[in-house]
């Protein structure tokens, strides 16, 4: 099973990182996925990412003063709400209380960073994993061995990282400008479809490009052939696009295999509205 975790800020970054060790010696068959490269959000929210949320049965999502106002948290819960229940949707509260939330993570279950409230967390993630769901005396006896390492090391945190409030107030209003910037790029790309369909248009365009070569390049003399006994090739009426005849590939394979990568890029750029300029009558009408 695999649970996403998902931090802004120093704090969250390394509270993170203490519950992506930690989780594994109470739930063995849990697989947290943390990406703890402090970059840009929107480099973040990379291809790779985007697949892990999608594979996600759970999210965890770590709360600070610090991050309260970010839109990736809220962005990163909603994008794994959409495939699990929201009850595993977990925004877990570092050294805050329940009413300093508020925003779309309200919407979900709120875990405050105590004993008892992490263990009911546990809990959800052992029942959502049914194929290995640990006995609950066992996964007691872990909790209890393992907890008092983890609340040591996230109250050490706590200590080391809380910021002066004059200074963090500063940092948050421009962390967030730059955080809804980046989220506004990341969303434009998902707009069309997101990080999978542009690396489908990367295959299209390297498809097209390496049969292009061949016809045009690695194989120019059987090219300049076929072109100078026209009549074998094209129609009356045809163009070296729209050949017009019965069998493209007949004689002339690289033709037909750069012809084809040719229609699929262009009904590529069709169906999902790429800004992209395909005809010469196009682009001298605009």
């Amino acid at each position: 099973m695999k649970v996403f975790i998902s931090w802004s800020g120093e704090m969250s970054k390394r509270v993170g990182e203490a519950f992506k060790n930690w989780i594994p010696h109470v739930l063995q068959t849990v697989e947290p996925y943390y990406t703890p490269t402090d970059i840009e959000k929107g480099t973040r929210w990379s291809h790779d990412i985007a697949a892990e949320l999608e594979s996600s049965s759970a999210g965890i999502f770590f709360v600070t003063r610090e991050n309260l106002k970010s839109p990736w948290l809220a962005f990163e819960a909603g994008a794994i709400s959409k495939q699990v229940d929201d009850s595993l949707v977990c925004p877990v509260l570092i050294d805050l209380g329940t009413s300093d939330l508020n925003g779309p993570l309200t919407q979900f279950q709120v875990t405050p960073f105590q004993k008892a409230e992490i263990k009911k967390l546990i809990q959800a993630l052992n029942k959502a994993n049914p194929d290995n769901v640990l006995n609950e005396s066992i996964l007691n006896q872990a909790f209890e061995k393992n907890w008092p390492d983890l609340e040591e090391h996230v109250s050490e945190i706590i200590r080391s990282t809380s910021p002066d409030s004059d200074e963090q107030a500063k940092r948050d209003d421009r962390e967030v400008l730059n955080e809804i910037l980046d989220l506004t790029r990341s969303l434009a790309i998902q707009k069309t479809g997101g990080f999978k369909t542009h690396n489908e248009l990367n295959t299209l365009i390297s498809n097209f490009l390496l049969s292009f070569d061949a016809v045009f390049n690695a194989d120019w003399d059987h090219t300049m052939m076929c072109i100078q006994e026209s009549k074998f090739f094209f129609s009356r009426n045809g163009t070296f696009v729209e050949p017009k005849v019965a069998d493209e590939e007949n004689n002339w394979s690289n033709r037909a295999v750069l012809l084809k990568n040719y229609r699929k890029l262009l009904e590529y750029i069709e169906a999902h509205q790429v800004d992209i300029v395909t005809t010469f009558r196009s682009s001298v009408t605009t």
